[in-house]
């Protein structure tokens, strides 16, 4: 099926990832015990048009999570930070006894990063369903580290290529940093189909009217 979206439904789809974003900032700042803001930049929405992505420098060292969409609606999930950015904010939350730990660091920030992912995956997709009201749920994600010239070429190899792509860039913004990480989502069909149904049924809009009032 080829879809296509009007600037109605294209600003629809910005409005309800904008409202995950906005739901996976709080779920964030609750987990550092500090002040989250992520705000949405440079929303782009891509059918069956997919490489390349990732705009990482190439020689950059990067942090590659990933998690599965599984459910009523199919995709998968990825966030993308530079080594730059995944040390700003792992130090920004980690004690001086495991920054000054190479080894125990390394570690932590793995560990770090994948729980930034779940936290932030799961507050989206838990949007979604709401949204939509569809029964979604993120995999356990996963971790490669990548230089920025093997990004593209990983999607590419690894992604399912029945699903389309939404990828933005966003400001994550706590007390001691500000970065700039990457986020790749690819949806199937189902997805922009429930955008449609969306604005042609007065329940399910009113609904996301409500939703979209609390963030």
């Amino acid at each position: 099926m080829t879809i296509e979206l009007n600037q109605v439904e294209l600003d629809i789809t910005k409005e309800i990832i904008s409202i995950g974003i906005a739901k996976a900032a709080d779920s964030f700042s609750f987990f550092i015990k500090g002040k989250v803001m992520i705000n949405l930049m440079d929303l782009k929405v891509n059918f069956k048009n997919y490489f390349p992505l990732s705009r990482k420098y190439p020689t950059d060292r990067n942090y590659l999570l990933t998690t599965v969409i599984k459910g009523e609606l199919k995709g998968e999930s990825y966030l993308l930070f530079n080594e730059q950015e995944a040390e700003s904010i792992v130090d920004a939350n980690l004690p001086d006894n495991i920054k000054n730990n190479p080894v125990e660091k390394a570690k932590m920030t793995e560990a770090f990063l994948l729980e930034i992912d779940n936290i932030i995956t799961a507050s989206v997709i838990t949007q979604f369903s709401n949204i939509f009201q569809r029964k979604i749920y993120g995999d356990v994600p996963s971790l490669n580290i990548l230089l920025g010239n093997e990004i593209n070429q990983f999607l590419s190899a690894n992604h399912n290529k029945d699903l389309n792509v939404i990828y933005f860039n966003a400001r994550f913004i706590t007390e001691n940093t500000e970065i700039n990480p990457e986020f790749i989502w690819l949806m199937d069909d189902t997805f922009f189909e429930e955008v449609k149904k969306l604005l042609s049924n007065e329940k399910k809009l009113e609904l996301f009217q409500k939703i979209n009032s609390t963030n």
